[in-house]
C-alpha cells in the first residue's frame, strides 16, 4: 500500500521521469506519467515539454504543487493543447523535464523517449507543387490538396507563401510573408485536385532572399496552424515558353536540348499535359526535367 506524504520541510521536485504515455485525440493529448521526486529548499520552476524529433514542441506542462507517495513517486495526469508538427512523415516523440531556475536558463533534467514514432494525420499537399511563370504572371500549381481525416471535414483551408530565414522542419518559422488564399473547408476522404491560382509577389522579392516556401494551413480554436508544406523555387525571369506554340529555334535555346529533339518535340504536338514530353522519342529523364521547368501548355 502506498500514501502520499506531506513534505516534512521545503516541496517536492521532480529529478527524472520514471514512466509516461500519451494518448491522442484530435487537437488535444493526455499525459501520464511519473515523476521521481526529492525534497527541496524552496522551490524551482519545473515543465514537461512534450518534442518531436528532439526540438519541435507540441505541448507543455508547468509543474505546481507535486504530491509523492512513500517511494517518492508524483503522478500526472493532464489533458493539454496539442500542436501537432506540420508534414506526413512520422516524428519520433520525447518527453523532456526541464528546470528553469532564477537566471531564466532552461537545463534539461531528463528525457524520457517513446518507443514508436507517430505519424499526424492532417490535411496535405499531393503530387507536383510548382510556382511558374506564365504571361510575366507567376501562377502556383499544386497537383492535389487531400484530407485523409477518416470522417473530419477540416477547418478553413489556406495557402501561405513565405521567404522564410532557414530551411522549415514543421514547427515555428520566421521570415517574410508573400501573400495568402483562402481555399474553404474541405470533407473527409476527399481532394480538390488540378489547382491553379496566380499569385502577385511583391516588388521585394526581386532580390529572391530566403527559402520559399508554400504553407498549407488550416484554422482551428488557436488560429491557423501549419499542417503542410514545401519548399518552391523561385520563379524564373521571363515568360514561360508554350510548348504547343512555340518554334524549333526556341527549344533548341533551352538548356538540354538537342536541335534533333527540339525537331521531334514539334512534331509531336499537342501535348494535353506537360508529363506527355515523357513520351517524346529521345527524351530521357534528365532531358524532360530540365524541359518542365522552361515550358508549360
Amino acid at each position: 500500500m502506498t500514501m502520499d506524504l506531506e513534505p516534512a520541510c521545503g516541496s517536492w521536485l521532480p529529478s527524472s521521469i520514471a514512466d509516461a504515455a500519451l494518448r491522442f485525440d484530435g487537437e488535444q493529448v493526455t499525459l501520464r506519467a511519473q515523476l521521481r521526486c526529492r525534497l527541496a529548499a524552496g522551490a524551482a520552476g519545473q515543465t514537461l515539454q512534450l518534442l518531436a524529433d528532439e526540438d519541435l514542441l507540441l505541448a507543455d506542462l508547468e509543474l505546481e504543487a507535486l504530491q509523492a507517495d512513500a517511494s517518492g513517486l508524483a503522478s500526472i495526469n493532464a489533458t493539454l493543447a496539442l500542436n501537432p508538427p506540420a508534414g506526413q512523415g512520422s516524428r519520433k516523440l520525447s518527453l523532456a523535464l526541464v528546470a528553469t531556475p532564477a537566471d531564466g536558463t532552461a537545463r534539461l533534467q531528463d528525457r524520457w523517449r517513446f518507443a514508436l514514432p507517430r505519424r499526424f494525420i492532417q490535411p496535405v499537399l499531393e503530387g507536383a507543387v510548382r510556382l511558374r511563370t506564365t504571361n510575366a504572371m507567376p501562377t502556383l500549381e499544386i497537383d492535389a490538396i487531400r484530407n485523409p481525416r477518416a470522417a473530419d471535414t477540416s477547418g478553413t483551408l489556406a495557402l501561405e507563401l513565405w521567404a522564410l530565414e532557414r530551411p522549415y522542419r514543421g514547427g515555428g518559422f520566421q521570415g517574410q510573408p508573400l501573400g495568402s488564399v483562402t481555399l474553404g473547408s474541405l470533407a473527409g476522404q476527399q481532394r480538390w485536385s488540378g489547382l491553379r491560382q496566380s499569385w502577385q509577389l511583391p516588388e521585394s522579392c526581386g532580390a529572391r532572399a530566403g527559402h520559399l516556401t508554400l504553407m498549407l494551413r488550416e484554422w482551428t480554436p488557436a488560429g491557423y496552424v501549419t499542417r503542410d508544406w514545401r519548399e518552391l523555387d523561385w520563379p524564373r525571369q521571363g515568360s514561360e515558353i508554350l510548348i504547343n506554340r512555340c518554334s524549333t529555334a526556341a527549344l533548341r535555346s533551352l538548356p538540354g536540348i538537342s536541335d534533333r529533339l527540339a525537331r521531334t518535340i514539334v512534331a509531336s504536338r499537342p501535348f494535353a499535359a506537360l508529363d506527355d514530353l515523357r513520351r517524346v522519342r529521345g527524351m530521357s529523364t534528365q532531358a524532360y526535367c530540365r524541359l518542365r521547368d522552361h515550358v508549360t501548355i
